[in-house]
């Protein structure tokens, strides 16, 4: 559990923010902080919620707890280590956030669980109100989970836009709000801090409106929130400047070593057509492969030319 979060033993009557000990006895919790996710949950609306997964050849859970009025249940996935979610570096922890994004995604439909389930809290397995269950013991690491589910090739896509349920719709706000900061903060004049931030998080609360099941607002508040501090940071007129010259730099790297592989696979070519046919002449290769006889020439294989052809080294 976080060292404070949202709780309740009723949702009609809302939530509020309690430290661990205190929201270790309510009956509903946040399980995970906004920072880390440390478990996977999944509501299931059914009366055979909390032992069906084992007839679809689901993963097992760590937890689950059931309501034992009508036996709808929370199944609980604990992982090995926490995945960063709302983050400092958005550009560095935004792979393994996608990847618990997908995984969570087809969970969702592997377990036919409810797709509008915010997964902001959960019901508490400590309190006494649930019957629950332990069904494994040792916590799960992503490639594990990964196994049960069919990751289709546009997850490893980052151009591809996630699904929007579950952690789809973070990961998806996320990558919205931080592509359209990176742009806004140069043509908005490098505005200080505040005003940048509440930017953010006007443009993050605009575009979680597009989901079929929005997010809920702290979640929304905290994406906007962390997008805009970490762009403020490591931004700034001096910076971005530096930015596009390096990245200009790793452009023409790149473009000069395209045109060396091509010069290299061409050169490859012109040996093995003159040794395949030795009585070519320099012209005659440099006509066939279009280019200039000066370049047959400087091949190093090339010795000299007689009347019968190349002469080459073998």
């Amino acid at each position: 559990m976080p060292h404070s979060g949202f709780c309740t033993d009723d949702l009609s009557t809302g939530l509020s923010v309690r430290n661990k000990e205190q929201a270790s006895k309510k009956r509903y919790v946040q399980h995970n902080s906004k920072y880390e996710n440390y478990w996977l949950v999944y509501d299931i609306d059914r009366p055979t919620a909390h032992f069906d997964w084992q007839d679809i050849h689901a993963p097992s859970p760590t937890i689950t707890a059931m309501n034992p009025q009508n036996g709808h249940a929370h199944l609980f996935y604990g992982l090995e280590s926490p995945v960063l979610t709302c983050i400092e570096n958005p550009k560095v922890h935004i792979s393994p956030f996608r990847y618990l994004s997908a995984i969570d995604i087809e969970m969702i439909k592997l377990l036919d669980a409810d797709r509008g389930y915010s997964g902001l809290i959960s019901k508490n397995p400590l309190h006494n109100y649930w019957n629950v269950n332990t069904w494994q013991k040792e916590l799960y690491t992503l490639d594990w989970l990964a196994q049960y589910v069919d990751l289709k090739s546009n997850y490893t896509d980052k151009r591809t836009r996630l699904e929007a349920i579950g952690l789809g719709r973070n990961c998806t706000l996320f990558e919205w709000t931080r592509l359209w900061a990176y742009r806004e903060i140069r043509h908005r004049g490098w505005l200080n801090k505040e005003f940048f931030i509440y930017f953010c998080t006007q443009y993050a609360q605009g575009r979680n409106l597009e989901f079929p099941n929005p997010l809920p607002g702290s979640e929304v508040r905290s994406i906007g929130k962390s997008v805009g501090k970490w762009v403020v940071r490591h931004l700034s007129p001096e910076g971005f400047d530096r930015w596009c010259q390096n990245r200009a730099a790793a452009g023409n790297k790149l473009r000069t070593a395209a045109k060396i592989a091509k010069a290299q696979n061409r050169n490859a070519e012109i040996l093995e057509f003159a040794i395949k046919n030795p009585k070519a002449t320099y012209k005659e290769i440099a006509e066939f492969f279009k280019v200039s006889e000066k370049t047959i020439k400087r091949l190093k294989p090339f010795v000299h030319i007689s009347r019968g052809g190349i002469l080459y080294d073998s």
